[in-house]
């Protein structure tokens, strides 16, 4: 019983996170401002790319640097929210639709600031409309994966026969 309840709980994180950057790279695709900033960091990076390749030879380390901004971000949004939802709702036998798809998406939400308190920095505090609107965008896909995991995954009470 055990191990069937732990795969079920993989099963639903790994299709709620996936489904939860499916949402957030079409989401960002349609949203003008996100859109815009978006490609900006990307033509950023290309010409990073570009300019590595034809100074030091070696392109791959801009491609890394590149390919490891957009994981991390991924993942802050998508899989760490998430994590800590199911970890903590499994640890308390929680069942609440809100405490997995609210969790989630808050912290998805907070996590540009949660990052910049622990690195320290001063603005820390401070949210600009660009920020706002990225900040919503997390919130959205944290609570949709929230949302999904609680659908397949979360503990669901046995009916009495």
């Amino acid at each position: 019983m055990m191990l069937r309840r732990l795969i079920v709980m993989c099963f639903g994180f790994v299709i709620a996170a996936g489904a939860g950057a499916i949402f957030l790279v079409v989401s960002a695709l349609f949203d003008t401002a996100t859109r815009e900033a978006g490609l900006a960091a990307v033509v950023a990076g290309l010409f990073a790319v570009f300019d590595a390749a034809a100074n030091e030879g070696d392109p791959e380390q801009a491609f890394a640097t590149l390919s490891f901004i957009i994981w991390a971000v991924i993942v802050a949004t998508c899989a760490a929210p998430l994590a800590v939802a199911a970890l903590v709702g499994e640890a308390a036998g929680v069942r609440s639709f809100i405490w997995y798809s609210g969790v989630s998406g808050v912290l998805a939400g907070a996590s540009p600031w949660i990052v910049r308190a622990a690195k320290g920095l001063g603005r820390a505090q401070q949210i600009n409309e660009a920020e706002s609107r990225l900040a919503l965008l997390f919130f959205l896909t944290g609570a949709l994966a929230g949302a999904i995991y609680w659908l397949i995954a979360a503990p669901r009470k046995r009916e009495q026969s």
